[in-house]
């Protein structure tokens, strides 16, 4: 029912952790595609390890190996161009997923009718037991929604995918390389007519900046990727893409988000 897409580069540790979530707590997932972007750690063969383990549960594990970094968007495009599930989940490798969030957001989905739906992601500092927080969470926030755009973990109706496909068939613009993408794919989405939102049924933890790299020569990211993708999307659109970002309007809701996600409120 539900095909995952994780593009991956370098980061071996968030990708088993990631990995061991969707395993174990996923519910409908039927296929799962990691599309590695040359990645210089130990990240092949941790892949390798994980592929009979999902096997075994009768879920298809297909890892899509590129000999150079193509960016998130087009790594994106090639594990959507394979999938077939009724929805598609693009999952961060940075990201830990609680129990049932798949069904969490099939429900959100179908009973709101939306295109695409999004967590609530918690970027607090780990925790060795995040089942714990996610259930508390849960109960402080049992139904919380609300219109806004979530990126770590992106869930999309089939359908959706095919009204938003883009150049050679997926949802990114593939001219941006790590950045903007989201911000391009989001007006995409408003000019399309999707339905999308955030809901508080589902939790997920993220490490913030987690698969941006640490400096080092084998994370390092084309020096340029911010300013070029920022390029692009004043030409294509016309406009500054942090523009919103940066009224009144928008830093007092992102303040009073930030203080409420501090406190594990939705």
């Amino acid at each position: 029912m539900v095909s995952v897409v994780i593009p991956v580069f370098n980061k071996v540790e968030l990708t088993n952790r990631c990995l061991d979530s969707l395993l174990r707590n996923s519910k409908t997932i039927s296929e799962v595609f990691v599309v590695d972007n040359a990645s210089a750690d130990g990240t092949p063969q941790a892949l390798q390890d994980w592929a009979p383990r999902f096997t075994e549960q009768g879920i298809r594990f297909q890892v899509i190996r590129n000999e150079q970094n193509l960016g998130f968007g087009r790594a994106c495009n090639q594990g959507i161009r394979l999938s077939s599930g009724e929805f598609v989940a693009i999952v961060n490798n940075d990201t830990w997923l609680m129990e049932a969030w798949d069904r969490a957001l099939i429900d959100e989905a179908r009973i709101r009718r939306l295109d695409e739906v999004g967590p609530f992601f918690d970027e607090r500092p780990w925790t060795p037991n995040p089942e714990a927080r996610a259930r508390e969470f849960l109960r402080k926030n049992p139904s919380g929604f609300r219109i806004h755009f979530v990126a770590m973990l992106m869930f999309f109706t089939r359908s959706a995918v095919e009204r938003l496909r883009f150049g050679h068939g997926g949802l990114f613009d593939e001219r941006f390389f790590v950045t903007f993408e989201d911000g391009d794919l989001l007006q995409r989405m408003k000019i399309a007519g999707i339905r999308y939102g955030q809901t508080s049924r589902c939790y997920i933890w993220h490490q913030s900046m987690g698969t941006r790299g640490d400096g080092s020569s084998a994370n390092r990211l084309p020096s340029n990727y911010e300013q070029e993708g920022m390029r692009l999307f004043t030409e294509k659109w016309g406009s500054y893409p942090l523009y919103l970002d940066h009224t009144l309007v928008e830093r007092l809701r992102r303040r009073y988000r930030n203080s409420r996600a501090a406190r594990g409120m939705f």
